[in-house]
């Protein structure tokens, strides 16, 4: 069937656009970059800023996708705090305007990627559950609840289905390490040079970290449901930003110590997410342990640096 993925070019987007064509159907990728990996036939990429609205309705508009999935988002706790116009923009109002174009194009199913490891703040008791209060401590937390609500009223008003995924931290192969996102990236690759790795904050801060592979697997799941649904895409334990440091000096024979520095604002102190009502309404659950997904993030890395 024809489908449409916002934000194909990026780390998870390029996991999903790969699944889904791979699978047989035809995908249009918005984005504002080109796809980076290698892509099997019959995936077509519209290059533009989400931002740009006119231009957006009129590739939605072109693709008539049965399924849109959007992921596309201004991702970084960081740069929210620094420029919280460009979250609101990139992550709000994008995406009511996309959710809208959608219903006019007659889409049956809208997956919203949000975030459960921004959404929840710092909970009293874990794993959170999608009941849990919603207390961001970060505009990107914020802008990824925002956009949950006023998804909600687009539904209700255009009969739009939506469906909701919040996923844990998600790390894996092709997740760039150059930004400011994305722990097991940047350490594995400074560790694969043998440079200076840097944890913010005393390194008992900790998240629920899912396999990337796994993540593509539960919002393909979450567009093939009959009913819509919110769900956390988790494993529902908790791993220090120390155990991941100390995991991945292991497999890349690391033997130097962490630069400490101050913690950032906006991050949470403690998260893992409870996955059980994605496995009840999706047949969903991880299947990757994070040793096996570790240990494969290093050999990508490793071979992509050779």
């Amino acid at each position: 069937m024809n489908v449409l993925v916002t934000g194909g070019a990026g780390f998870i987007g390029g996991h999903l656009v790969a699944a889904l064509a791979e699978a047989g159907d035809r995908v249009t990728s918005i984005d504002r970059e080109r796809i980076r990996r290698p892509l099997p036939p019959g995936v077509e990429e519209v290059t533009l800023d989400l931002r740009d609205h006119a231009a957006l309705r009129e590739a939605v508009a072109e693709a008539m996708p049965a399924v849109v999935y959007h992921l596309a988002a201004q991702a970084s706790v960081a740069i929210s705090m620094r420029e919280p116009r460009e979250d609101i923009e990139t992550n709000v109002l994008a995406t009511v305007e996309l959710a809208r174009a959608a219903a006019d194009a007659a889409c049956r199913r809208f997956l919203f990627v949000s975030s459960g490891g921004a959404l929840y703040g710092s909970p009293e008791r874990l794993p959170a559950k999608e009941t849990t209060a919603v207390a961001p401590q970060s505009v990107y937390g914020a802008s990824k609840a925002a956009a949950e609500l006023y998804l909600d009223v687009v539904s209700r008003q255009t009969g739009l289905s939506v469906s909701v995924v919040r996923p844990a931290n998600v790390y894996g192969p092709w997740q760039d390490p150059h930004g400011e996102a994305g722990v097991v990236a940047i350490f594995a690759q400074r560790m694969l040079r043998g440079e200076p790795v840097t944890i913010f904050g005393d390194g008992r801060q900790t998240r629920d970290y899912v396999y990337v592979g796994d993540v593509a697997a539960a919002i393909r799941a979450a567009a093939q449901a009959e009913t819509a649904a919110t769900c956390n895409v988790a494993t529902g334990r908790e791993t220090s930003t120390q155990q991941i440091f100390d995991a991945l000096a292991g497999l890349t024979g690391y033997e130097r110590q962490p630069v400490y520095g101050p913690e950032r604002p906006g991050d949470v102190a403690r998260i893992a997410l409870d996955p059980s009502h994605a496995r009840r309404a999706w047949g969903w659950r991880p299947s990757v342990k994070l040793d096996d997904g570790l240990a494969e993030t290093v050999r990508w890395f490793r071979e992509r640096m050779a």
